[in-house]
């Protein structure tokens, strides 16, 4: 897995994961202040055509179909990673570009905290510098939002290491969770609203779930040691739902892939597990729409709990 890297080295004494799902603002990687999106840098994104930078996890046609259906924006230009020329950035480009960023920033403690990202990031280009060793070009943006993605724990065990040749696995780098995640940034962009991820919050469409089922992609129930950074027993599926009292599935992420990508108009509605540093957020997204309409959050966990269903239980019992 071959990545961009970006790192401001300090001394590593420990390490977080940044790692989660749509940010539409402007803020910075590693901070919790959000700040909703600025008019004169959405005026300057929308009137450009926004260049797609994708890895190739999956073929540049497969990329393509997707954003057809769902990007609406802007126009869009699609560039494959290893056909991206730097050095043909210009001021006031549009970029949607896929990154691994590896930011170390010192605490007043005297500690240091290593943040890994795995990130699309939507930006606009408004100064270019030149490297005065490497030659490289270095350019500073306005951000428009992100999409984060979840590294499995053999990505996490490299956090450390910042090699542009990672081995492991995006597990929310799938097209039809990408295909939602693309919904969720198109829609906000477009409607010119900002979302965080630290906010908690329940939308109406919630009470739809006393009558549907909520698909649960096994991937995402595993055991994780953030001390160790090691893998431990993944939980009892019956432990995990015994405060659930409403109708759930838990199947592979290819059933999941197959209701989103085949393009009907019935809603779905299923949960995203994710994680940005020591804040847990859960999500249910309507896989018909992308719509985010569940987020709640946790400080310091880093694992999916049975407490967790049962916020979200009397959550959809009072939503109205």
């Amino acid at each position: 897995m071959k990545f961009r890297t970006l790192l401001f080295t300090l001394t590593i004494i420990s390490t977080t994961f940044s790692y989660s799902q749509v940010r539409v603002g402007d803020f910075s990687f590693a901070m919790y202040k959000h700040k909703k999106l600025n008019k004169k840098t959405l005026n300057r994104f929308t009137t450009k055509t926004t260049k797609f930078v994708l890895p190739k996890f999956y073929s540049k046609s497969t990329f393509e179909n997707i954003l057809n259906e769902v990007w609406d924006v802007t126009p869009y230009e699609l560039i494959m990673e290893d056909e991206f020329n730097e050095s043909e950035v210009k001021v006031d480009d549009v970029l949607a570009q896929f990154m691994n960023i590896g930011i170390t920033k010192s605490k007043s403690s005297g500690m240091t905290v290593d943040y890994g990202f795995h990130i699309l990031d939507f930006h606009v280009v408004d100064k270019i510098k030149k490297k005065p060793k490497e030659g490289e070009l270095k350019w500073y943006s306005s951000k428009i939002g992100t999409i984060y993605f979840t590294p499995d724990i053999s990505l996490r065990q490299q956090a450390g290491a910042y090699s542009k040749e990672l081995k492991g696995d995006l597990l929310n780098f799938r097209l039809g969770y990408l295909k939602n995640f693309l919904q969720f940034a198109n829609n906000s962009i477009k409607n010119k609203v900002s979302t965080d991820l630290y906010e908690d919050y329940v939308k109406p469409e919630l009470k739809n779930i006393k009558s549907n089922t909520i698909y649960i992609d096994r991937t995402f129930l595993y055991g994780y040691n953030a001390w160790t950074v090691t893998e431990k027993k993944s939980p009892e599926i019956e432990d995990l739902m015994k405060d659930f009292s409403f109708d759930y599935k838990i199947v592979e992420y290819e059933e999941i892939e197959k209701m989103i990508l085949d393009n009907k108009t019935t809603d779905f509605y299923y949960l995203m597990y994710n994680q940005i540093n020591s804040n847990k957020i859960i999500t249910i997204i309507n896989g018909n729409t992308g719509d985010i309409i569940y987020q709640q959050h946790s400080l310091m966990s880093f694992n999916i709990k049975s407490k967790d269903f049962k916020e979200l239980d009397k959550k959809i019992k009072k939503v109205k």
